[in-house]
């Protein structure tokens, strides 16, 4: 169902192609609702709204329609320290001490820069992503003295919540006003985007589409799994607390166009946008973060925007300055890329050959819209048992009508990639844990197959020893769950020696699934990067087997 179809300003066939775009990334049943705008540097020349923004009221997506656009709000935060910047009231290598005397975060090494207001911007701070488990922002800044990043400032990029909730707290000290009054006076009013709220709260919750989520949280979603309301919860925290309308989405979109202005209206000087868009730090080969924006190349074209992911929402704007052409994407569900597809809408205004819509995102996605290889599929065909010997379930996996597929028991489920070697078996019996391929380490014999802690090999194959684990350690493996509904569960498996976390749907910071590396001092890094902030660690042990864990700091309780 399509509502609207903005000014009319696009060839009809062009206006077609938007149009059915928006419809195809409908179709898998991911997400209830869409909305869609384009815009060039002067004016809206499409917005519409595709599917229902409530279930269960069969209401449609219409113009007014407000989605929460979660992330994208993190370059509106950089719009306003640079704006602030211009006045002289701060600068970009202001320690943050200088603004928060407060602020405090252990020191990666002995005489180590101090954060600055730069390192938060670029999410070079060192420090960790945060999880969500507040409702405001002080008390999670406030933990970061008691989190020792492994990397000084400007070492590494490591995308931070956390960190752009401490530019909120600076804003709102310099200013003596909150966030949200900032966001509206700086930003909102002036463009003229009196649709949009500067935060989420129950008093706009009328206009709101309403969020979706997969109905089982400890499982990947994917195409066929049931969508049901997500967790409400307010928010106003300087890392991405707005909810727009697709039209008003798209005066930004013309902002990002115009270098800082938009409508005749200058946020920033363009000194300042320039600065906002520099490559301040690489995410890929092609891809940088300036100050709140990604810039990625791809495909001949450079795209300037962001995407953004809340409970049950996400969204993406994306413009390419060459062609003077941008879009937006809103959606209240979790599947497809809104990111991917509004970039797709932008090849297609603009005449360039049009890609394929984008698979599912990962939060690195989101993020920095960082697209993950798909894997080959030589290592992955025929019988695979279990190597322990167990009489868990045999694995076939067979070439089905659109590549490998596996059989589980009369029906053949096609595998999806997710990443480098890695697919999801969209089927209950396999759909908590992606099916990881492992070369053998010599290089040679057969490759195993890792599902969450089951490990498989060719059947009629010896498998190769694994060392023994820790018993302590083994100790730890089980499911984790808490309150917090940005991440509500996740599972430690043992393989071989070493632990793994796996999430259903990894927080932002966090891959789907990484190493757990021991650190000596009773905590254990997430992933094999040296330099990475992300810990967990395990307490209350009771029996010899602890009931808690702590997720960068925030506390979950065993359930399995």
């Amino acid at each position: 169902m399509t509502s609207g179809g903005g000014a009319g300003r696009l060839p009809e066939g062009v206006a077609a192609a938007v149009r059915a775009a928006a419809e195809e990334a409908l179709a898998d049943g991911t997400t209830p609702g869409i909305a869609v705008a384009v815009t060039d540097a002067e004016r809206t020349l499409f917005a519409a709204g595709f599917g229902l923004a409530e279930v269960a009221a069969g209401r449609s997506v219409g113009p007014g329609t407000l989605f929460e656009i979660g992330s994208i709000g993190k370059s509106f935060t950089a719009l306003c320290v640079m704006a602030l910047a211009e006045e002289g009231r701060l600068h970009p290598d202001d320690p943050v001490t200088r603004h928060l005397p407060w602020f405090s975060v252990p020191p990666a090494t002995p005489g180590a820069t101090p954060i600055t207001l730069h390192h938060l911007l670029t999410h070079t701070a060192g420090i960790t992503a945060g999880i969500d488990a507040t409702p405001e922002p002080a008390s999670q800044v406030w933990s970061l003295r008691h989190l020792r990043p492994s990397a000084p400032p400007g070492a590494r990029w490591h995308y931070s919540n956390v960190g752009y909730k401490t530019l909120g707290l600076v804003l709102e000290a310099i200013e003596g006003r909150p966030y949200p009054e900032i966001l509206r006076a700086r930003i909102l009013e002036p463009l003229g985007m009196t649709s949009s709220e500067p935060a989420i709260t129950n008093a706009m919750r009328p206009r709101l589409a309403v969020g979706y989520a997969f109905l089982h949280d400890d499982r990947i979603g994917h195409p066929g799994m049931p969508l049901v309301p997500a967790t409400w919860l307010e928010t106003a925290t300087a890392d991405g607390s707005i909810a727009a309308t697709a039209g008003d989405m798209a005066i930004y979109a013309r902002l990002l166009l115009g270098r800082g202005a938009a409508d005749g209206v200058r946020i920033v000087g363009e000194a300042s946008f320039v600065r906002m868009t520099a490559p301040h730090a690489a995410i890929s080969p092609d891809a940088f973060y300036g100050y709140g924006l990604v810039v990625r190349v791809e495909g001949g074209r450079t795209y300037a925007g962001h995407g953004g992911g809340m409970v049950g929402y996400l969204a993406g704007v994306q413009v390419d300055p060459e062609a003077g052409i941008g879009a937006v994407v809103l959606q209240n569900g979790y599947g497809g890329s809104p990111v991917g597809l509004a970039r797709r809408i932008v090849t297609i205004v603009a005449g360039a050959p049009i890609p394929a819509a984008s698979a599912r995102p990962t939060p690195a996605d989101v993020a920095a819209d960082v697209s993950a290889a798909a894997p080959g599929t030589l290592e992955v065909m025929g019988e695979w048992v279990r190597a322990d010997g167990s009489a868990g379930p045999r694995l076939e996996i067979v070439d089905g009508p659109a590549g490998p597929a596996i059989r589980a028991g009369t029906e053949v489920v096609e595998l999806a990639p997710s990443g480098d070697h890695r697919w999801l078996a969209p089927h209950p019996l396999f759909d908590r844990h992606l099916l990881v391929v492992a070369p053998s380490p010599t290089g040679s014999g057969p490759v195993e197959l890792w599902h969450g802690g089951d490990r498989y090999v060719r059947a009629g194959s010896t498998p190769r020893p694994l060392p023994a684990a820790d018993p302590a350690l083994a100790a730890c493996a089980g499911t984790y769950r808490s309150h917090i509904p940005w991440t509500t569960s996740f599972r430690v498996v043992l393989r071989g020696d070493r632990l793994w976390l796996t999430f259903a749907d990894a927080p932002d910071g966090f891959e789907d699934e990484a190493p757990l590396v021991p650190l000596g001092d009773g905590t254990l890094r997430v992933g094999e990067d040296a330099g990475g902030p992300e810990r967990l660690a395990f307490d209350t042990v009771i029996d010899g087997r602890p009931v808690r864990a702590l997720l960068s700091g925030w506390p979950y309780s065993r359930t399995e």
